[in-house]
C-alpha cells in the first residue's frame, strides 16, 4: 500500500517533468527558427542567390542566358520579340507560342448567349474588326510591344465592352 504523501510527491515530479518537456519543445524550435534564419543569411552573405546559376555564369552559352530570364506576363517588349520570335512572322503566331493564356476564353458574354468571350484587339489604340483573328494581319516586323490588358482597366480606357480585356499592340507606324 502506498502512503497519500508518496502519490502527491510522484504526481509532482510527473508534471514537473511535463513542464520542463514543453519548455525544451518550445526552446527547440525558437532555435531550430534562428538557425534557419542564420542559414538564409549565410546563403545570400555567400552569392547564393537565386540568380547564380550555372545559366548566368560567365562560361554558360548565351542562349542559356535568354531561356533562364523571366518575362513579365502581361507585357511583351521589342527585345522580348527579337530575341525569342524568330520563328513567328505575325502576332497570332507569337503569342500562340509564348502568351497562350492571352488567346483563351474567359466565360460567355451573358447568361442568354452561350458565345466565348474573347479579348477584344486594339491596335496603336483603334479597335480592329475581326477579334483574334486580326493578330494574323499584324507583322512581327512592326510591332514595338503587346501587352494584355485586364477588364477593370480595359472598361476605364475604352468603355463597356471589354468583359474579357484587351491585347494592345503598339505598332512602329
Amino acid at each position: 500500500m502506498t502512503c497519500p504523501t508518496q502519490s502527491r510527491t510522484r504526481g509532482a515530479a510527473t508534471a514537473s517533468a511535463r513542464r520542463d518537456a514543453r519548455f525544451d519543445s518550445g526552446a527547440r524550435t525558437a532555435l531550430s527558427a534562428t538557425s534557419g534564419t542564420v542559414l538564409v543569411l549565410l546563403i545570400a552573405a555567400c552569392g547564393g542567390s537565386a540568380g547564380s546559376g550555372p545559366a548566368n555564369s560567365p562560361d554558360a552559352p548565351a542562349g542559356a542566358e535568354a531561356q533562364a530570364r523571366s518575362y513579365p506576363p502581361n507585357q511583351i517588349s521589342r527585345a522580348e520579340i527579337d530575341e525569342r520570335g524568330a520563328n513567328a512572322h505575325n502576332a497570332m503566331q507569337f503569342l500562340r507560342r509564348f502568351r497562350p493564356a492571352w488567346l483563351r476564353s474567359r466565360g460567355s458574354n451573358s447568361l442568354t448567349s452561350a458565345g466565348a468571350m474573347y479579348a477584344v484587339v486594339y491596335i496603336d489604340n483603334i479597335r480592329r474588326p475581326g477579334g483574334l483573328s486580326a493578330l494574323f494581319q499584324v507583322p512581327l516586323s512592326e510591332v514595338r510591344r503587346m501587352e494584355f490588358i485586364g477588364p477593370g482597366d480595359a472598361t476605364t480606357r475604352w468603355g463597356t465592352g471589354h468583359q474579357s480585356g484587351v491585347i494592345l499592340i503598339v505598332t512602329g507606324r
